[in-house]
């Protein structure tokens, strides 16, 4: 993570120079240099939402921090701001704190309870862990202790006076509930009888949430598929560690990193009962030690593992890119069946393997790693030089028929080959909101 973030850095500038009324609802204590690993949770007044708007429009061009993605809300919209040192992912809510359409917090409450923190406006603690518990309560109907715990470590604090005065829009009935569980120490196991009883003070409809995540699969998605090809010493997992932390920064959390297929189907060798299925994923040190199959095996292996990247890819990734700020990562995906076919015991015509690329879903940016195949072979000697030099030179062969793909020379220092990943993730990304208006 980086330690001195120079977008929030001139975030807070700006807002603390134009008197916005703002504030930070959690995780400030490490602000402004960065946000410890966590987003950015910030709140505004209803009055200062056009200026903030154009803040984070003027900081990211003095930072050269792109958007790269975006979840409108009409309340609480998120955006997604990435370069190649450093991203941030910022929650901003207007005025009043909303679920779904209905307001759970007001805007003057929020106000009432803002206080200064290292230079930086924050809401006070007390009502800020309130905050999250409602909302974990009404949103997922359980809670974990990392929401009850601190409401008890302060439970005196949470009398039936600062509930009734800071809970203004739920009925008498759900504080009650509230408060008498608060006091037992008992939220967890009434989770389920919270959530009623504030879904019924708000009048609720669960039907207008199921609407919305709907609407957002034919909206301009939020997320990526990135795929990493290369032979083995190419680098993979060393560039794979390296561009992880920094696009956590942009995506919070939202790193999603798949072994060469979605994995919803498992191993056919775990399938066939002939070795057990692995809790990690293991480094394979001779990838073709084992013997090939015949035509009929390799089709039989070929079509099951097809299901996995079609109906495994619509099952696990389509639903989530299309719906939240996430990036599927793949080292190796489906092409690795006809640039190192010996991998994956498959014998079959490059005409059937070629075809099948044709119901693949396709990523949104492959990264294709190589180098001198001397220099690949000296890192990783499991097969040969020759077989390296093979699969080098089908790679760039493969890159430049593939408009998505970028060649990447893993040859050069780490700093260099990383710098080169990052710059290709944030043009493309970038492209898809290149003509994002902020408004």
């Amino acid at each position: 993570m980086n330690n001195n973030n120079s977008f929030l850095i001139n975030l807070f500038q700006y807002l603390n120079q134009s008197e916005i009324k703002y504030c930070v609802l959690r995780n400030y204590r490490t602000l402004p240099q960065n946000t410890n690993g966590s987003d950015l949770d910030l709140w505004v007044s209803s009055n200062d939402i056009k200026k903030t708007i154009n803040i984070l429009n003027e900081v990211s061009k003095n930072v050269n921090c792109k958007i790269v993605s975006y979840i409108e809300n009409k309340y609480s919209p998120k955006f997604c701001f990435q370069n190649q040192k450093e991203g941030v992912q910022i929650d901003l809510f207007y005025g009043h704190i909303y679920y779904q359409n209905h307001i759970i917090f007001e805007e003057d409450v929020i106000k009432q309870n803002i206080k200064l923190y290292n230079n930086i406006s924050v809401l006070d603690d007390n009502l800020a862990d309130l905050i999250s518990l409602i909302k974990e309560i009404i949103n997922n109907g359980h809670c974990t202790p990392k929401y009850t715990q601190p409401i008890y470590q302060n439970i005196s604090f949470y009398n039936k006076e600062y509930l009734n005065n800071n809970l203004l829009c739920f009925n008498s009935n759900f504080i009650e509930s509230l408060y008498r569980f608060i006091q037992e120490k008992s939220i967890e196991k009434n989770t389920k009888l919270l959530q009623s009883k504030a879904k019924q003070s708000l009048s609720i409809k669960v039907f207008f949430n199921k609407i919305k995540k709907i609407k957002r699969l034919f909206s301009r998605k939020p997320g990526y598929v990135i795929a990493i090809l290369g032979t083995d010493g190419s680098g993979k997992s060393t560039i794979i560690n390296k561009i992880t932390p920094i696009l956590n920064e942009g995506f919070h959390k939202g790193i999603i990193y798949n072994h060469l297929r979605p994995n919803v189907l498992p191993d056919i060798g775990v399938v066939l009962g002939k070795r057990k299925k692995a809790e990690e994923i293991t480094v394979v040190s001779n990838p073709h030690a084992e013997k090939q199959s015949g035509l009929i095996g390799s089709l039989i292996r070929w079509g099951y593992y097809m299901i996995d990247y079609t109906v495994g890819y619509l099952k696990t990734v389509f639903p989530i890119i299309h719906t939240k700020s996430k990036v599927f990562i793949f080292d190796r995906y489906y092409y690795d069946y006809y640039i190192d076919p010996k991998r994956f015991k498959t014998s079959l015509p490059h005409w059937i393997l070629k075809s099948g690329e044709c119901f693949v879903p396709k990523p949104d940016l492959i990264l294709c790693l190589g180098g001198v195949p001397e220099k690949i072979y000296s890192r990783k000697p499991e097969t040969s030089l020759q077989e390296v030099t093979r699969q080098t030179n089908v790679l760039k062969k493969f890159c430049q028929t593939h408009k998505n793909a970028v060649w990447i020379d893993t040859c050069t220092d780490i700093e260099t080959s990383t710098n080169q990943a990052m710059e290709a993730i944030c043009k493309m990304m970038s492209k898809r909101f290149s003509n994002f208006k902020f408004q």
